[in-house]
């Protein structure tokens, strides 16, 4: 009998280390909703003509997650802009992977900035529901080839097909496109790549950032 009550004692002492040990995981790494609050603001505006955009309805959406407990993220705040196209978010994180601020598109959302960092507080974002980028191509000429020789190169003037441009090649503006649409927005900046080859050699592709609401400079080397 008596060492029935020892095993019993040494039991509870036992679960009572396990659960001391789950409030300590739990304090230090916070579950989803339970950590420090953070604040993001910013204006919404229609497009690059910085027209504000009043009364609509925005929220803060955090990629999904898997972890302990099932799914984590989902919307984090929702809020309404003022007559200045202004917005403040304040919300705890729910464990889940980067943040999109979004707007009601149809049935769903359209996500206007995305890949904004978690656990972040972010002050004066500028956010676009129309977001344009105007792109001058120039050539940089070491090696001007000759007629025989043709360039295919990316025209951000019409994606569907390929410029072509006979040799010998000029140094200087190739071409310049106003009011590319930038679609998928990131916090940290907006990719874009151009592809080029001269006669049926490989394509090479050159990477680069759009410059929002101004003029992106590409130049490419004809060596």
């Amino acid at each position: 009998m008596e060492n029935e009550k020892y095993f019993l004692k040494l039991k509870i002492l036992a679960l009572s280390s396990l659960f001391m040990s789950f409030l300590a995981c739990r304090k230090a790494f916070d579950l989803p909703g339970e950590g420090p609050t953070y604040t993001i603001t910013g204006k919404l505006y229609q497009d690059c003509n910085m027209q504000p955009v009043a009364n609509q309805k925005v929220d803060l959406f955090q990629e999904y997650s898997t972890g302990i407990g099932g799914v984590n993220g989902g919307v984090l705040a929702e809020t309404v802009t003022d007559s200045n196209g202004y917005f403040k978010f304040e919300f705890k994180d729910k464990n889940g992977y980067t943040e999109s601020v979004r707007i009601p598109a149809g049935l769903g959302y359209s996500k206007l900035l995305e890949f904004i960092p978690r656990n972040q507080s972010i002050s004066n974002v500028n956010v676009f529901i129309s977001l344009t980028s105007n792109i001058q191509v120039s050539l940089q000429v070491s090696n001007a080839y000759t007629s025989s020789d043709t360039l295919y190169i990316t025209d951000f003037r019409d994606l569907s097909k390929k410029l072509k441009i006979v040799g010998p090649f000029l140094n200087g503006t190739l071409y310049t496109t106003n009011f590319f649409p930038i679609l998928n927005r990131s916090y940290s900046g907006n990719g874009e790549s151009l592809g080029y080859k001269i006669n049926n050699a490989n394509w090479i592709i050159q990477l680069f950032t759009l410059n929002n609401c101004d003029t992106t400079f590409v130049n490419v080397p004809i060596n």
